[in-house]
């Protein structure tokens, strides 16, 4: 999904405080913070409303959802909390078609009830938007639903085409379903509420636990509590408030003097680290730092006829021996990292199959530069001037785009070259702009050839490959395609389990469509009088501030 992109955009953008606050961002009852901490350097929101209406950005999304929660709250283990969620149960039936769904009793702010043909209308609106939909067909939303019955104040049925892995349509479909209030915004299609997006008076009425007090585009977002929020727990900070900023020492200097009592600290001021010693740091696996589900890769373009030897698996077998991601994660991220060898991120490793636990937990076995040697002679490239390997008057060379704007990218690519160049690899690394990057890998495919870039699960939550890897995949960027592949993927969201789903990443990881890289962790620091944190961040970019409370 493409929050992958937009999270990098951010994450290539700068800091530069931009609004005043007061020498300490919390009282008793107020917390300001920047929205994306642990995801990216913050930039400002650009929108109010939940899908299908918004930018698609993290930034959005933890504004809406604290407006508008999804029916189904994700978990930090990656499964439903049903505590959290507006819907009390789901019903499957046998033969896995038909999903009835039943809400709990909720209330508008109005005091009117939330009540199934809200969500019904989210679903219209969301099917009247198509293909334009960044999210369209993650979770088979809307193209594999057949119709979307209400049977009551608080029951629906939703009736799907053909079978489905029920575990993956709840988490990756149901879960992008947010009820909106018919009543208060009355009937308008997609267009019109795009042109609104950032309209105050059109989310005063709110499900969430929090609702807008002001809101500046360039400077800040107010929240004040939602005192009719009907779920668990209410908020006991009552003013929530958004910074924005664009420069990463203001950002920095803000967290140091306690303007805001939540940020990061980024890879290139981490030896500034002891700074803010007096703040306490976040851990998301209790070891290293703040993770988000997602990972960093090089995708491969295999549409691009001067790079046709990435279509050999020995090829890409030996690129990928040379990489030392331990090393990467020791120089680069200052041991905030974790070793990744499969497009199932290893943090939380809930989807992550056994296998894979075991090649994560040991990188130094993934790293065999004498192997990557053989590899490349049996494949037919030999050493020729300059200790380039050629074959056939080729030479055995690639560019190598990376954001100019992420230093830890750039120093990461450049580990990378060196790398290769000890197997006889040359790669020409090319910096530009994130806007330029994605210009050019979403352009022509003669203009690219291998990049490095993020990748973040939101909303397809459940792994499965749909989109990313499959042949015709609308963020499959090189353009790879593997029969075998593609069945996997289909497997994994119409069979029941997680035995499908394993065999896909199993496989994945040993076909090397794109070259792993280890998936780095934020070091996030906060006020050490901070109750919460641990429900407060979430790895799927859900935030909770309603979790969280002063210490007496």
């Amino acid at each position: 999904m493409n929050k992958s992109l937009l999270i990098a955009a951010g994450a290539a953008t700068a800091f530069v405080l931009l609004q005043s606050g007061p020498a300490r961002a919390a009282t008793h009852n107020t917390l300001t913070t920047v929205p994306a901490v642990a995801f990216q350097q913050p930039s400002p929101v650009t929108s109010l409303l939940p899908d299908p209406f918004n930018n698609d950005t993290i930034n959005d999304f933890q504004t809406y959802i604290q407006l508008y929660p999804p029916l189904l709250w994700i978990g930090n283990n990656l499964k439903i909390d049903w505590k959290r969620s507006i819907v009390k149960s789901i019903d499957v039936s046998k033969d896995r078609k038909v999903f009835t769904v039943t809400l709990k009793h909720w209330k508008w702010s109005d005091g009117k009830p939330v009540t199934a043909a809200d969500t019904r209308y989210n679903y219209v609106l969301t099917k009247e938007d198509g293909q334009s939909n960044q999210n369209y067909g993650i979770g088979g939303v809307p193209n594999n639903i057949a119709s979307f019955k209400l049977l009551g104040t608080y029951r629906f049925a939703v009736t799907l085409k053909h079978p489905v892995n029920p575990r993956w349509f709840e988490i990756n479909g149901l879960s992008q379903f947010s009820p909106v209030p018919k009543h208060a915004w009355g009937k308008h299609n997609v267009k019109w509420f795009r042109d609104h997006e950032t309209d105050t008076a059109l989310v005063k009425v709110v499900d969430g636990p929090y609702k807008v007090a002001s809101f500046n585009a360039s400077r800040y977002l107010r929240f004040v509590a939602n005192p009719a929020y009907s779920g668990e727990p209410k908020p006991s900070i009552k003013h929530f408030n958004f910074n924005f900023y664009t420069n990463n020492s203001a950002a920095f200097s803000a967290l140091k003097t306690g303007a805001i009592g939540i940020g990061q600290i980024p890879f290139d001021l981490y030896g500034a680290r002891h700074l803010v010693g007096h703040l306490k740091a976040f851990s998301t696996d209790g070891k290293k730092g703040a993770y988000g589900y997602g990972f960093w890769y090089i995708p491969l373009n295999f549409d691009n006829p001067k790079v046709a030897f990435l279509h050999n698996l020995k090829v890409r077998e030996a690129l990928q021996y040379a990489i030392d991601q331990q090393a990467i994660i020791n120089v680069v991220y200052h041991g905030l990292a974790s070793a990744s060898f499969s497009p199932i991120p290893p943090v939380p490793d809930t989807y992550l199959s056994p296998k894979l636990k075991e090649r994560d937990s040991h990188p130094q076995q993934m790293y065999a530069p004498v192997k990557a040697k053989a590899l490349l002679n049996a494949a037919g490239w030999k050493p020729g001037p300059g200790g380039v390997r050629e074959k056939n008057g080729h030479k055995l060379a690639f560019q190598l785009i990376v954001m100019s704007g992420e230093s830890s990218a750039v120093e990461e690519a450049q580990l990378l070259k060196q790398f290769w160049q000890a197997i006889g690899v040359d790669a020409h690394i090319r910096r530009m702009t994130f806007n330029q990057e994605i210009d050019v890998i979403l352009g022509p495919k003669s203009k690219w050839e291998t990049a490095i870039i993020p990748w973040y699960y939101a909303p397809d939550y459940y792994p499965t490959g749909g989109g990313l890897l499959n042949t015709g995949g609308g963020t499959n960027y090189g353009g790879y395609s593997n029969k075998r592949m593609d069945a996997l993927i289909r497997a994994s969201t119409t069979e029941s389990g997680v035995k499908a789903l394993y065999a896909y990443e199993n496989y994945a990881s040993s076909q090397l469509p794109w070259l792993w890289l280890p998936t780095p962790a934020y070091l996030v620091k906060y006020d050490p009088a901070l109750k919460g944190m641990s429900q407060y961040f979430s790895p799927v970019c859900e935030l909770s501030p309603q979790v969280l409370s002063y210490a007496k």
